[in-house]
């Protein structure tokens, strides 16, 4: 190292005094070019990459939270009183239905009653009794059944063990449908005789629903009165004939 120095010192002293200024001048210059070159360039690619990375990066989050904006907004989440009156509406339509269901062991032959009532009512006339075809109100079928849980492993699956409940229960599900059976009267008479009849239908047993009511005068005080009547029943045949 020492006999490369003494030569490097040999050089120098063997140049002119010029050449040994550009030497001296230029030698600053070359390790500033070669630290340019070998060190501060490769940083400063590096920093223009990391600068349009975060451009990229500042890009996206203004386009994710464009869309973010655009989405509708979430509803809010009910409050406990709306809850509570949700329920309470529920409990409303259960009861009604269970109310439906009771009257649908309450079988009103009303076709005999109805006749039983006119015969027997002096001054009324039964000028027409048109009886409907059965309609399906309700069906068990129509309600969508429940997606069943997976069963977990070593267990049997759930509709395994539900299986034989369900086929012993198929003739009891087909009993619980409901059908209405509509009716259509018209009868004749004096006037204060036919709301006296009005007045005993609505006095008839079990569950006798009033669709319609038209009274007709055509020379007080004879009038007509035409019904439409219906009753709820689990039979899919009519109870009138």
């Amino acid at each position: 190292m020492q006999t490369k120095l003494l030569q490097i010192l040999n050089r120098l002293e063997a140049l002119s005094l010029r050449e040994r200024v550009m030497v001296l001048l230029g030698a600053p210059l070359l390790l500033v070019v070669a630290g340019e070159m070998l060190v501060f360039g490769p940083i400063g690619k590096e920093a223009a990459e990391a600068r349009k990375q975060a451009d990229r990066q500042q890009d996206e989050l203004k386009a994710l939270g464009a869309v973010l904006a655009a989405q509708p907004a979430a509803a809010p989440l009910p409050g406990a009183d709306q809850l509570l009156r949700q329920r309470n509406e529920l409990q409303s339509q259960i009861d009604a239905a269970r109310a439906i269901t009771a009257s649908l062991e309450q079988s009103v032959d009303w076709g005999t009653v109805v006749r039983a009532t006119v015969s027997g009512t002096p001054g009324l006339t039964l000028t027409q009794l048109k009886t409907m075809p059965a309609e399906l109100v309700f069906s068990p079928s129509m309600v969508k059944p429940a997606t069943a849980a997976p069963a977990r492993p070593g267990k049997p699956a759930a509709g395994a063990e539900a299986k034989a409940p369900a086929n012993a229960a198929g003739p009891a599900a087909a009993s619980e449908a409901i059908y209405r059976h509509r009716a259509e009267l018209t009868v004749k008479g004096n006037f204060g005789t036919l709301q006296g009849y009005l007045q005993t239908l609505q006095r008839v047993p079990g569950d006798l629903r009033w669709e319609r009511l038209q009274i007709s005068v055509a020379a007080y005080p004879q009038a007509s009165v035409q019904l439409t009547l219906h009753t709820l029943s689990n039979r899919a045949e009519t109870p009138f004939n």
